[in-house]
């Protein structure tokens, strides 16, 4: 089960300080636009809206990428 979306993992994910390893190309294009758009503006506002985003694509696919699920769970 997902941490809930104001679980402090999100934001570590959507900073790039908890790094998730894929070999699904839709993940590592998530985790890429999350880098450059972190890169853009790192306001507090910014980090929340890329954390509540990773958080519903992963909330509404998790049955398809088990592995990468596993990661944000430990």
């Amino acid at each position: 089960m997902l941490p809930d979306a104001s679980h402090p993992v999100w934001e570590q994910i959507a900073t790039g300080k908890r790094p998730l390893e894929s070999r699904k190309p839709t993940v590592n294009l998530l985790i890429h636009s999350n880098k450059v758009r972190y890169e853009q503006d790192q306001s507090l506002a910014n980090v929340r809206l890329i954390a509540e985003k990773t958080h519903h694509f992963f909330r509404q696919y998790e049955a398809l990428f088990p592995a990468e699920v596993a990661q944000i769970v430990v």
